[in-house]
């Protein structure tokens, strides 16, 4: 009979807040794109759903999916961050 897995306290499980979490939304493939206008998106196929944030906006944590593209831009509309979300 398997051991049981054993809990860990100390380790951050939380969906979507890891660092060590897989890139379930390929958001590493999207690097290059850091600095462009979010406007690249509007001609590309995406491997799932594009969330696009703009600064100081208010956005709902609770619905954290993880295959989700999370751009962040900055006020002049250029990405300054891709990640899942």
């Amino acid at each position: 009979m398997p051991a049981a897995p054993v809990f860990d306290p100390n380790v951050d499980v939380t969906p979507g807040f890891n660092e060590r979490e897989p890139d379930t939304c390929k958001a590493s493939g999207l690097q290059y794109l850091l600095g462009q206008p979010s406007t690249v998106f509007d001609t590309m196929t995406l491997p799932g759903p594009l969330r696009v944030i703009a600064p100081h906006e208010v956005y709902d944590q609770e619905e954290y999916r993880s295959n989700r593209i999370d751009v962040r831009i900055n006020a002049a509309g250029a990405i300054t961050s891709i990640g899942c979300g």
